[in-house]
């Protein structure tokens, strides 16, 4: 298969690209920054764009680049996003936009423009990146939380409407997630551990792998129907309304 990951360069899109390299994919990563380094380390084979997702030229130059080295594209993960921890009552409306922008904008930008080419070529799979906070809410995340929420809504809508020209859309909700971020925060003891222990029943938060892993599965023929769902990745947070 042939794959366009945007945000991958780092953290789950870096993960996506590397496990869909060891199924035999042929990848496109798709980043504003580290792609130089991503393609160093995922191999020479591999087609590293620098581009912004929230803008359409940009986004229509990466999904054209794909289609031309490749021959095609038949699965598009949006990995690419942003979050910002801030009391609502200091949130300033740029930030806010800025947050609504990189992760519902920049997830749309993509989807819109492989699906125009899909939908002409046979079909394929789009794999948008939620959040356990599309589902619920949480303090000091207005924005984040919204715009998560924004994604796993805008999925449900795209495949409804998309399902008919072959093109199945799904969206992942991780936990937490190991990024070299994360496991900085954890190393400064900033990110709160002990709550994740208390939160989730599997005691931990995810790994990148594990993501990565899941959107595999939803892009594979395996999930053929599988189409227009939320698929938690969070060994059980959310399922978990006994907190204390």
């Amino acid at each position: 298969m042939i794959s366009l990951i945007t945000g991958g360069a780092q953290g789950i899109g870096f993960s996506t690209a590397e496990h869909f390299i060891r199924r035999g994919d042929k990848v496109c990563v798709l980043d504003r920054a580290g792609v130089a380094e991503a393609r160093e380390k995922l191999g020479a084979d591999v087609l590293a764009i620098e581009g912004d997702v929230t803008n359409p030229v940009d986004v229509d130059a990466a999904v054209a680049r794909t289609v031309e080295t490749f021959g095609g594209l038949d699965t598009l993960v949006t990995a690419a996003g942003i979050v910002a921890v801030e009391p609502a009552l200091d949130v300033a409306a740029d930030a806010f936009m800025r947050m609504m922008s990189v992760n519902v904008l920049g997830s749309f930008l993509p989807a819109q423009s492989a699906a125009r080419y899909m939908s002409e070529n046979g079909g394929g799979n789009i794999v948008f990146i939620g959040s356990v906070y599309g589902s619920v809410g949480a303090p000091k995340r207005t924005a984040y939380c919204a715009s998560k929420g924004a994604v796993h809504n805008m999925m449900q809508s795209l495949a409804t409407e998309w399902g008919p020209l072959g093109i199945r859309i799904n969206a992942l909700a991780p936990t937490g997630v190991r990024t070299p971020m994360v496991q900085d925060l954890i190393d400064k003891g900033i990110y709160n551990m002990a709550g994740v222990r208390n939160r989730t029943p599997l005691g931990r938060i995810a790994e990148p792998q594990e993501v990565a892993a899941a959107a595999a599965f939803l892009s594979s023929p395996e999930a053929s129907m599988v189409h227009g769902i939320v698929l938690p990745v969070d060994g059980g947070w959310i399922a978990n309304g006994y907190t204390w």
